[in-house]
């Protein structure tokens, strides 16, 4: 995919966060394999997961952790941009009661010809 319409960039901008957010385990796991290629690469500067069904795994656990207790939602900000099969997009976590931003990053993103991520590439800025 080498699409520069930042409707279409950040509209898997928007599906991406969606994932981290979706509450259903079926539907959480059907949006991975609807966004990643089966032989995916996700890296944070801590961690490092390969396929979609790690995949599933560390978006189920960052769920647990962050969304599931009520306390955080994870939020795009419409700042997609990409060329040549890339993606870039900023996102914060923010708190559910006040909407302020307690952290903030972005990812890069590689996608193959269909427009699936071979490559996701977390930054955490704060």
């Amino acid at each position: 995919m080498n699409s520069t319409d930042t409707g279409v960039l950040n509209a898997i901008a928007h599906r991406y966060i969606a994932m981290w957010n979706e509450p259903d385990p079926a539907l959480r796991r059907a949006l991975v394999e609807e966004l990643f290629a089966p032989d995916c690469v996700h890296f944070t500067p801590s961690r490092e997961v390969r396929g979609r069904a790690d995949m599933v795994a560390r978006v189920a656990a960052a769920h647990a952790q962050w969304v599931a207790p009520g306390q955080y939602l994870f939020r795009e900000v419409p700042d997609a941009d990409g060329h040549h099969g890339t993606v870039r997009f900023t996102w914060e976590m923010v708190e559910v009661a006040t909407g302020t931003a307690v952290s903030v990053g972005f990812d890069f993103l590689v996608l193959d010809e269909a427009g699936l991520i071979v490559s996701d590439h977390q930054y955490i800025d704060r």
